[in-house]
């Protein structure tokens, strides 16, 4: 049985929650969060004890792994506090804030010989593991590009404050959402970024944080790809399309695919649509824990989307 503890009670916690729960190898036997309440919530239906400061919850518990949901800023700080103590780590997406935090982090787990993991939750969606099948067998031909819009009322008054400020968050709505872009291309695809162009700016508040951005890559083997994020007061959108030689696969919100073969109507692939994306990443989790061949998410490659989005910023920030 493997004790795990979450750390940060955020609303994603939840979703960690119920993954644990419903894995018999595993027993949440610990939360901690700032809040004592936030904590008491997640906490909520399970014997874990809660805790408001994760230190004292390590000195208490015999934790074999945590899970980290913190505003990026800490997760250097967190996550080497828990490898140097050779509790693996699960830590969610970005990986942190910069490329040398990442390192440090790197280094703490090969020196520890400690499992860290990062939290890209979206490869696991059904519609994305299909479009990496049609992409490896050129179902619709060969790849030439792709772009994804996301747009949604980012500084709405239900976010918490620190999304919105540089030094804790890293970015705005390009490092919250363009780690996902990120990591759902290179995961499909397998390509490496060559070059990085990009523009953003904040029209629409004083927080030092972008609020539009648009991003273009150039990726080998000749394909590109285009992001376009909004996070002013407009409606939401979520397309993401990946255009072929012989087709188009259109993924609406994440969720749905949607296949065009040689200029034909769309079809709505025969996914499903059930299946809970915090099962399969904790179960890699586990394997990667046990020494086993596993598809977590590794911190190299973790290290690789905060690379691309630092050079992003680079130029956004002028």
């Amino acid at each position: 049985m493997k004790r795990f503890g979450i750390v940060g009670a955020g609303i994603i916690a939840t979703s960690h929650k119920r993954a644990l729960q419903g894995n018999s190898s595993c027993e949440l036997i610990a939360v901690c969060d700032i809040v004592a309440e936030k904590a008491e919530q997640i906490a909520e239906g399970t014997n874990a004890r809660v805790y408001t400061d994760y230190k004292v919850m390590q000195e208490a518990e015999q934790l074999d792994a945590v899970i980290l949901n913190l505003p990026h800023f800490l997760h250097k700080e967190v996550s080497i506090y828990f490898l140097e103590r050779r509790i693996a780590v699960l830590v969610e997406k970005p990986m942190a804030n910069s490329v040398e935090e990442c390192d440090a982090m790197i280094e703490a787990s090969k020196k520890t010989k400690t499992p860290l993991a990062i939290g890209h939750v979206q490869r696991y969606y059904e519609s994305y593991r299909k479009l990496k099948e049609l992409i490896e067998n050129e179902t619709l031909g060969k790849l030439c590009l792709m772009t994804e819009t996301r747009n949604v009322d980012y500084f709405n008054e239900k976010r918490p404050r620190w999304f919105l400020n540089k030094k804790q968050a890293g970015g705005g709505i390009v490092m919250n959402y363009g780690a996902h872009t990120l990591d759902k291309l290179f995961y499909t695809t397998g390509l490496k970024v060559e070059s990085v162009t990009a523009a953003g700016q904040n029209l629409l508040t004083d927080d030092d944080v972008e609020a539009t951005a648009q991003i273009f890559l150039k990726l080998s083997g000749g394909v590109s790809a285009a992001f376009t994020y909004c996070g002013c007061h407009v409606p939401s959108q979520y397309d993401t399309y990946f255009y072929f030689t012989d087709g188009v696969a259109h993924i609406r919100g994440g969720l749905e695919l949607w296949i065009s073969e040689r200029g034909s109507e769309f079809q709505k692939a025969d996914l499903d649509f059930e299946k809970d994306t915090f099962v399969p990443q904790l179960e890699e989790f586990l394997k990667l824990m046990d020494g086993e061949e596993s598809e977590a998410v590794t911190p190299e490659y973790g290290r690789e989307v905060i690379s691309v989005l630092e050079r992003a910023f680079r130029q956004i920030e002028g």
